[in-house]
């Protein structure tokens, strides 16, 4: 492990415990860890072995967490905290605490082939998002390639501001992969925001034909490519025209002549919500033997009033499935926490709706059901951007912990609600409607257990 002397249940600043590695590059591990304070799971990137002491590459890894922590976007990786500590084995360590994501990169991804179009748009268009927040921050990713985009529950997130830069910063050396280095900067141009467009440009040409546009993979071979002035061209049956345009655009060798990453987002959003698709995120698995099983819950009522025993609807999402279009659901099939009514309820159970002749309400969930209806809350509000990420992580943590072991859990409910009061004030949940739902499916929660 690159000569690291960290090892499982080392504790870094009495804080972090250390579960299992589960990445490395060559300078960095990276950890799965339990975050003891606040009590939820993190990735730690450790500086760890010979260059852990290495005064320069602790500040590079100072600056990747400040990058990333400037980016204020749900689709960047959360950063939460940053420190240099002795390890128990006399070493110094430099870390970065991150959001820990479940997925697979889009590298991943485009070891099957290219994606529908509709998808690659989509999935565009989102890292288009985050570099236009990136770049109004004064921050340029310099790496925006497949291994540093992930497929997550939570969505499409951009990750690895390792080589970031400030806009008008120069270096000495090239950094970043061969093909989705902006030609100008083998010549030392400095850092700017169409240096990253121009990576987007490869990457959705990539997502759209299975290969990057120049394909080179080294300095010397991206360089007489470049000085070819191969012209790519983009061929894909159904593709909007503005969608090639823009990609095209992208890859302009004179960066004058390229749009900004918002225009390209807001090209490629135009061309998503026109042709009626989405992205949805898909749980990613490393090993293909996993699955994520959601169960919907659909409440019949049988012609004589009587309840029917709910019948579970099961749908299973592996990481190959493509995304797939969302369809609001029918008024019947609203799960018990969407009927919930807004506002913490006083008996912690769904109120029925006023109607002639009221139908009795179902028979109250199990503590597994409940806690998956708030995981589907959180999924929902997530995904529409009204939670931002460490809160999702940290909502998922406790509610988690509460199914496996429900024991005297009334507690730890009251403290989860106590904290979604205040993530609603301070702007963590973004929409009284998003904590309205969040904090009924809660007591919904709390009742099942009772």
């Amino acid at each position: 492990m690159h000569d690291g002397q960290l090892r499982e249940g080392d504790v870094l600043a009495r804080r972090y415990i250390l579960k299992q590695p589960v990445g490395a590059g060559g300078m960095s591990v990276v950890w799965r860890a339990w975050d003891s304070t606040l009590e939820r799971t993190v990735a730690v990137k450790v500086l760890d072995g010979p260059i852990g002491t290495d005064v320069g590459q602790r500040d590079r890894i100072r600056r990747e967490a400040r990058a990333a922590a400037r980016i204020e976007h749900p689709n960047a990786i959360g950063v939460y905290d940053y420190g240099e500590t002795v390890t128990t084995h006399g070493r110094i360590a430099a870390y970065v605490v991150m959001q820990l994501l479940d997925g697979t990169s889009l590298a991943g991804r485009l070891a099957e082939g290219p994606l529908p179009w509709t998808d690659a748009i989509a999935v565009a268009a989102t890292v288009a998002d985050v570099l236009h927040a990136a770049h109004r921050r004064g921050v340029v990713h310099r790496d925006v390639t497949p291994e540093n985009v992930m497929l997550t529950t939570d969505g499409v997130k951009l990750l690895d501001f390792g080589i970031a830069a400030d806009v008008g910063q120069r270096d000495t050396l090239t950094f970043g992969t061969p093909p989705y280095v902006a030609p100008e900067r083998l010549v030392g141009a400095p850092a700017s925001g169409s240096t990253d467009v121009y990576a987007l440009g490869v990457l959705l040409f990539e997502m759209l034909t299975g290969h990057p546009p120049l394909r080179a993979a080294t300095w010397e071979e991206l360089e007489r490519a470049v000085a070819a002035d191969h012209r790519p061209a983009l061929n894909v049956h159904g593709l909007p025209p503005a969608v090639a345009a823009v990609c095209l655009r992208c890859l302009n060798t004179d960066p004058t002549e390229r749009p900004t990453a918002a225009e390209v987002a807001a090209t490629l959003e135009s061309s998503s919500q026109r042709h009626g698709r989405r992205w949805v995120p898909v749980l990613a698995v490393s090993l293909a033997a996993l699955v994520l099983v959601g169960l919907t819950y659909v409440w019949r009522n049988r012609d004589d009033g009587q309840t029917a025993s709910p019948t579970p609807t099961v749908s299973i999402f592996v990481s190959i499935l493509p995304p797939v279009t969302v369809q609001p659901p029918p008024a019947a099939t609203r799960t018990a926490t969407q009927a919930a009514p807004q506002g913490r309820p006083s008996s912690g159970a769904p109120a029925a709706s006023p109607s002639p002749n009221p139908t009795p309400a179902p028979s109250r969930l199990t503590p597994q059901q409940a806690g998956q209806a708030v995981l589907d809350v959180v999924d929902r509000r997530s995904a529409a951007g009204e939670l931002r990420s460490d809160v999702v992580d940290d909502i998922r943590n406790q509610v988690n912990n509460i199914m496996i072991n429900p024991v005297g859990a009334a507690p730890r409910i009251d403290r989860l609600r106590n904290q979604l009061v205040d993530r609603r004030r301070e702007g963590s949940i973004t929409t009284a409607a998003a904590y309205q739902e969040l904090d009924a499916a809660v007591g919904v929660l709390a009742a099942s257990l009772t």
